[in-house]
């Protein structure tokens, strides 16, 4: 399973990413444009020393990304999703795929797919931050895929 950021907003929350990329050998993509200079120090700083440990892709568009993997086997991120991330099998995603923190992914691409998932949250909530959402869910699935 790979993580990928969709146009991600904040430089800290990528480079938290890139460090738990990097911890949990779970790949990243990024898809552009950036909602930040990719070299700004707060990436740096959130990413630590990580950045050589983790692998990251960087693509130019979502049709970039779109020509590379089959859509058939990834997941979308959603606090519109109806499947909650605790009653699938995170397993049968190739990709999991995170929106821009201020919007989340827009319905064009949501639209594409019943693979809508959420995380579990209040009702009152709007949504968790992109980089602890990334967290949650890369740690489920390392949960369901435990080898004892």
């Amino acid at each position: 399973m790979e993580i990928v950021l969709y146009q991600p907003e904040i430089a800290g929350n990528v480079g938290a990413c890139i460090r738990l990329s990097a911890n949990t050998n779970l790949s990243l993509n990024i898809i552009k444009p950036l909602g930040f200079n990719f070299q700004e120090n707060k990436i740096r700083r959130a990413g630590l020393d990580y950045h050589d440990l983790a692998s990251v892709s960087m693509y130019e568009d979502w049709g970039e990304f779109k020509n590379e993997i089959n859509l058939d086997n990834v997941g979308y991120l959603s606090s519109k999703g109806k499947n909650n991330i605790w009653d699938v099998e995170l397993k049968e995603y190739s990709h999991l795929v995170f929106g821009p923190e201020s919007v989340g992914l827009p319905d064009d691409i949501l639209e594409e797919s019943k693979n809508i998932i959420t995380i579990p949250m209040t009702s009152d909530s709007r949504s968790i931050n992109l980089a602890n959402a990334v967290s949650i869910v890369a740690y489920e699935y390392l949960r369901q895929n435990y080898d004892k």
